[in-house]
């Protein structure tokens, strides 16, 4: 999904969270935060995955890449590689679950981070990806093996 996607998804649910259900703002500000400051991991996969640094080289890279990968079929799409996304994965909710119990602004987090991933997980759904993708980074690297690298488009 897009960015300003879930910058707007993110706010708008932070707003709900806060006016109609009483939040805290500081936790409406957290929760928005991290909406969509968990995409971060998709920088620092494109930086590895090319040893390009930049930021606005990633931006440039993703503006231009995304309608290609958005035009291949999925079959077409199964030969290359899929990103590996550490902050999408289902140990950082695990680790976030535990850490609730500790201070709420772990569990304000871990609410949007859950607002991102049923926005992804509906994009995945729509595009008819494998939601693997996003959640299980180390059955992702595995499913990787011998494909071609998505820097390549």
């Amino acid at each position: 999904m897009e960015f300003k996607w879930h910058i707007l998804i993110g706010f708008i649910t932070s707003y709900i969270l806060v006016y109609f259900f009483e939040f805290p703002i500081f936790a409406g500000v957290i929760i928005f935060i991290a909406s969509w400051i968990i995409d971060l991991d998709h920088y620092f996969w494109y930086a590895l995955e090319t040893k390009d640094w930049n930021p606005f080289h990633a931006i440039r890279w993703y503006i231009k890449t995304n309608p290609k990968w958005l035009a291949l079929t999925p079959d077409a799409r199964k030969k290359f590689k899929y990103g590996i996304f550490i902050y999408h994965s289902l140990l950082l909710w695990i680790i976030l679950i535990m850490l609730s119990s500790i201070h709420p602004v772990f569990l304000w987090i871990l609410i949007g981070i859950g607002i991102h991933m049923v926005a992804d997980l509906i994009d995945l759904n729509l595009l008819d990806e494998p939601l693997y993708v996003k959640i299980f980074p180390c059955y992702t690297i595995r499913k990787n093996k011998n494909k071609k690298s998505l820097t390549i488009l």
